[in-house]
C-alpha cells in the first residue's frame, strides 16, 4: 500500500491526498512535518513534504507524484488524454507553482510572526501578479480549469488560493484573484465536491490545532 508522509496542514500534501482519494487509491498516512533529519531527507531529499512511499521506493515534488498517479491508475482520469491537453494542464499546474504559489509561501513565516524582509514585499506582488496574468490567459474556468474536464490543475490551483489570499490579504491588503474571469464561480464549484470539504475541514481543524499549540 503506498504510504503519504506529510501533515494535512501543508497544501501540497492536501493536493496529494485529494488526487489519492480522486482515484480511489488506498493508502496510509504517515505524520512528518518538514525538517532536515538525515532520515526524513532519505525520503523527501530537500526534507519537504509530502512523500510518497511506493513499493520501489519514495517520491517527493507534488506535480512528480500527482504524475506519478495518473500513470500508476489511469482511471478516473485526472489529465486529459491527448498529448498536447496534457501538456497545457501541466504547464498550467506549473505557472501556479511557480509564479503564484512560490511567491506567496515565501511569506509563510511571516504569516507566523517572523518578520518579513523588505525585498520580499516588494517583489512578490508583481510575480504573483505576472502568474495570475499568465493563469487569466490559460485557464477556461468552464466549468473547471482546463475546460469540461476535472483535473489536477484545479486540485493544484484550488489549494494553492489559501496561500496566496492569506499573504495578499495580509501583507497588500489585496484581492489577488478578484478580477479573474470565472475565477469565483469556479472556485465555489471546487468547495462543493465532497472530498474537498471534507480535506478543507479536516485541514483548518489542524492548522487551528498547530496554532495554539505555536500560542497564536
Amino acid at each position: 500500500m503506498l504510504k503519504l508522509h506529510g501533515s494535512i496542514i501543508s497544501n501540497f500534501y492536501c493536493m496529494v491526498k485529494q488526487a489519492l482519494q480522486e482515484k480511489g487509491i488506498a493508502f496510509e498516512e504517515k505524520p512528518a512535518m518538514p525538517n532536515q533529519d538525515r532520515d526524513f531527507l532519505a525520503i523527501s531529499p530537500m526534507g519537504k513534504v509530502p512523500a510518497l512511499e511506493t513499493e520501489h521506493g519514495y517520491l517527493s515534488e507534488t506535480s512528480v507524484i500527482l504524475e506519478y498517479l495518473e500513470e500508476l491508475q489511469p482511471t478516473p482520469a485526472l489529465y486529459p488524454t491527448e498529448a498536447f491537453a496534457r501538456a497545457k494542464a501541466r504547464q498550467l499546474i506549473k505557472i501556479v507553482e511557480l509564479y503564484i504559489e512560490t511567491p506567496a509561501h515565501q511569506m509563510m513565516p511571516a504569516l507566523f510572526g517572523m518578520p518579513l524582509p523588505d525585498y520580499q514585499r516588494e517583489t512578490a506582488r508583481p510575480l504573483i501578479e505576472r502568474g495570475i496574468a499568465a493563469l487569466c490567459s490559460l485557464a477556461k474556468f468552464s466549468p473547471w480549469v482546463c475546460s469540461e474536464q476535472f483535473t489536477c490543475a484545479d486540485i493544484f490551483l484550488y489549494r494553492s488560493v489559501g496561500v496566496v489570499g492569506m499573504a495578499a490579504e495580509k501583507f497588500y491588503d489585496w484581492d489577488a484573484f478578484a478580477d479573474v474571469p470565472g475565477f469565483k464561480e469556479w472556485q465555489a464549484r471546487m468547495g462543493q465536491r465532497p472530498l474537498t470539504q471534507a480535506i478543507d475541514t479536516e485541514s483548518q481543524a489542524a492548522l487551528q490545532a498547530f496554532l495554539k499549540q505555536m500560542g497564536q
